[in-house]
C-alpha cells in the first residue's frame, strides 16, 4: 500500500486525537472490516446510515421512472436529517457484492463461444472483482459484511435519488436501519464521496476562460 498521507493538515475535519486509529485502519486495506458497525445506539440519524427496504427510483431510455426497494446509504449531512430541515433525503442503492460480481460475468460472457474469449472475459471479471474489494472504483463503494450481505455490498454511488422524508422517517421508526459507520468509518466515506464527486478534472480537460 502506498504511503499514507499527512492526515494532520485536516485538522479543521478529523480531530487530531483521530488521527492515529484512521491511520491505522487505512492500513489495514483491502480489509475494510472496521467501516461499519451496529447502528448507533444514542444517535438515530446518522449520515451514511445503512437502511432496508427504502424505495428508489431511477429515469430509464425512455425517461420513464423505474421504483424498486434496495437497502440504501443515506447520504445527507447528519445535520441535515432532524426535522423540518429536509424535505428529501438523497439515497443510493446498495446491492450484493457476489450478485453484482455475478451479473457482470454473464453480461460479459454473452454471445461468447471462443474459449480463449471466455478466458478473457473471466480475467477481467475477476479483475474487477479485486477492484471493487479495494475500494478503487470512484462510483462504487465497497462495504464488508453486513446485515445480509454475507460476502460485502456496494454502494451504488451514481445511481442516487431523492426521497421523501417522510419515507425516510417511517424507515426509522419500523426500525429498518442497519448499519452506522464507525468514526474511522466516516472519515473514508467522506474521502470516498470526495473522490467520486469533487476530485480534480485531468489536464485534458480545458474549460473556457473568463473573457
Amino acid at each position: 500500500m502506498a504511503e499514507l498521507p499527512d492526515f494532520s493538515k485536516y485538522t479543521r475535519i478529523i480531530p487530531k486525537e483521530h488521527i492515529p486509529a484512521l491511520t491505522r485502519d487505512l492500513k489495514k486495506v483491502p480489509d475494510f472490516s472496521w467501516l461499519l458497525a451496529e447502528p448507533h445506539r444514542e444517535i438515530e440519524r446518522l449520515q451514511g446510515d445503512l437502511l432496508k427496504d427504502f424505495p428508489t427510483v431511477v429515469l430509464d431510455d425512455d425517461a420513464k421512472p423505474r421504483c424498486q426497494s434496495f437497502t440504501v446509504l443515506i447520504l445527507n449531512n447528519t445535520c441535515d436529517l432532524p426535522d423540518n430541515r429536509l424535505d428529501f433525503v438523497t439515497a443510493a442503492p446498495v446491492v450484493d457484492f457476489n450478485k453484482y460480481v455475478e451479473f457482470e460475468r454473464s453480461r460479459r460472457f454473452k454471445g461468447l463461444t471462443a474459449e480463449s474469449d471466455k478466458n478473457r472475459a473471466e480475467d477481467s471479471v475477476q479483475e474487477l472483482a479485486r477492484m471493487l474489494r479495494g475500494n478503487n472504483k470512484t462510483e462504487i463503494l465497497f462495504l464488508p459484511r453486513f446485515g445480509e450481505f454475507e460476502h460485502g455490498a456496494l454502494v451504488l454511488l451514481h445511481l442516487v435519488c431523492s426521497v421523501s422524508v417522510s419515507v425516510y422517517r417511517e424507515a426509522l421508526r419500523t426500525g429498518r436501519r442497519l448499519a452506522s459507520f464507525t468514526q474511522t468509518g466516516f472519515y473514508f466515506l467522506l474521502i470516498k464521496l470526495t473522490t467520486h464527486i469533487a476530485r480534480a478534472e485531468t489536464t485534458q480537460v480545458v474549460r473556457e476562460a473568463v473573457a
